[in-house]
Order: structure tokens, then sequence, then C-alpha cells
């Protein structure tokens, strides 16, 4: 076949395989699918696109076309070459006419957040849920086989979020690809994804959920990134978060005097963080000398019994 073309009437036999190739550009969107002949047609198919080889399988679908028939939408052609597509019945015995099309074209420009430059915000301190499809997207983030997403290669599709952390928020995310194997990672420097990744999550199968729990160490821009295992795989996801932001508590300092800070800026500025939930009206801010015969020592002693 070819690009445009329309097959009508096929006829899939009982406990058989038809099998359709053609030739695209990389970038070209493709849909092709299964339609109905005749008013009334049940014709029950499942198809399948695989690469030149013939075993690389790249996308799948069952039912998204009218009724019983399949659609394979929006899939951005990764490579020029050969394509190759098969349609069987969704069991064995199912059988019947379908008309089979091929359509391709020039692909438009992903969504801003293909790429870090255009990442969408996800707020601090902050809790919710979104969805999204990477179906459009491009192959543009991987942290590696010896990345930060369980030793394995992210080559799929990807999106991009950003928050803007400060030492000691929590990160808690659920990410679930439906019918893809999910992978997402926190970078903080997308030039260099494998060298700067913090986090990441690649332990499941497709359609199961992946869980980064994370505590940011610095004050930046982190950046999110939902990816999926298989090459040029993504299609439709969800992501839960929590957000929760570092609370200041009491930093005593050298000269006695308290003031609620995050814990990293008390030690930059020379103090010590008292611990979480404590706050300066009950903390007594003391110093205590290494050597007993100091002056901050005797002072010590003046001001407990002065008290």
């Amino acid at each position: 076949m070819a690009c445009g073309d329309v097959i009508s009437p096929a006829y899939l036999n009982a406990d058989n395989l038809d099998w359709y190739t053609w030739s695209m550009n990389a970038g070209e969107d493709l849909w092709c699918g299964t339609d109905v002949v005749n008013s009334g047609d049940q014709t029950d198919t499942y198809i399948e696109l695989y690469a030149s080889d013939c075993t690389t399988l790249l996308a799948q679908d069952d039912d998204s076309g009218p009724g019983f028939y399949s659609l394979i939408s929006n899939f951005i052609a990764p490579y020029t070459g050969r394509y190759n597509l098969k349609v069987r019945g969704y069991v064995c015995l199912s059988q019947g006419p379908y008309r089979f099309f091929v359509s391709c074209a020039t692909a438009p420009p992903p969504p801003p957040n293909d790429l870090c430059s255009g990442a969408f915000e996800i707020p601090r301190c902050s809790t919710g849920s979104l969805q999204g499809d990477n179906a459009a997207y491009h192959n543009d983030y991987d942290p590696g086989a010896d990345g930060c997403s369980s030793q394995y290669p992210e080559q799929g599709k990807d999106s991009v979020y950003y928050v803007n952390l400060q030492p000691g928020d929590l990160l808690d995310m659920t990410y679930t690809q439906f019918n893809f194997d999910a992978a997402f990672y926190i970078v903080t420097d997308c030039s260099n994804v494998p060298g700067s990744c913090v986090a990441g999550a690649d332990n499941t199968l497709t359609g199961e959920p992946e869980v980064i729990h994370y505590v940011a160490s610095a004050t930046g821009t982190y950046y999110i990134i939902l990816d999926s295992y298989g090459t040029d795989t993504g299609g439709s996801w969800s992501l839960d978060y929590n957000f929760s932001c570092a609370a200041p508590q009491a930093c005593c300092f050298p000269d006695y005097h308290c003031e609620m800070q995050l814990p990293a800026d008390c030690r930059a500025m020379g103090g010590t963080p008292q611990g979480s939930g404590t706050n300066c009206d009950t903390v007594m801010c003391m110093v205590t000398p290494t050597e007993r015969t100091t002056w901050g020592h005797i002072k010590s002693l003046y001001r407990d019994a002065t008290r």
C-alpha cells in the first residue's frame, strides 16, 4: 500500500491474519485502521503496527474505531522506511468484512512542554492530579541504561513539568501510563539528564503505577520528565502529586538570639537548627562551650543563675 490508500472490502477469515505494508518518512503523522463496510457489520478486529523487521511492536489498538473496529491515530513515525500492520480477530473465531485505510501527513509541532524550555509549572506546596497524553510528543530525554530510573534506558515519548523547591521540600508522586510501560524521573539540568537525575522510577510493567518519594537537598528548579520504557511509545497518563514544603523552625545564633528559618538557611547563616516543630517562643538559645573555663561557660552559668 501507499499513504492515502484504502482497501474496501477486505475480509478477515476466522483464525487468520491479514498483513499490510507501506513506506513513511520520519516525523510523519500516521492514522490507520479498520472501519465499517456495510451498515450493521460487527467484525471485531485488533491491529498491531510493527517496524520494518515485522517483530518490533510500535503500536496496537482494539476498539478505538467505530464499534468493534480499530484505529491507530497520531502515531509519529520514528524513522524513514517500511512499516507493517497486522489485522487479526479479537478472538480466533472473529471474521467478517472490513475497510482498511492508511493516511500519512506532516506532523504538527509537539506541545510546548515537549522540551524543558517550555515545561509547565506545578506550584510548590500543592496537591493535585494531572492527566495527559504523550502520543504527540517526541523522544527527547533519556537518563541512560545506568541512569537513576532503576537502571533502564527510557526511550519513549516524554513531556516535562517543573517545580521550584527549597531544601527539605518533599515530593510524593504516582505516575501511570495506561497502555505502555511508564517511567519518570527528576532532573536539575535538562542538557545533562544522566548527570543531574536525582530520582527516578521504572519498576513496574505496562499499565502499572510508578512512584517517586524525593526530598530536595538544595534550592532550585527541578524538572519532572514523564516518559516510558519502550522506544517511541507514549499514550494517555495520569500523575497524582503531593508537594509538601519544608517548614521554618527555630534557629539559634552564637549571640543567643533566635530566628525562624529553614534548616538549610539557618546553617548557611551560621546558626543551629533546633528541630522540626520548634519555634522561638519556646526555645532557649544557649551555646554550650567545649571547655568549662571559657568566658562563654561563665556567661552561661550566670544566665542560668539569674533566670
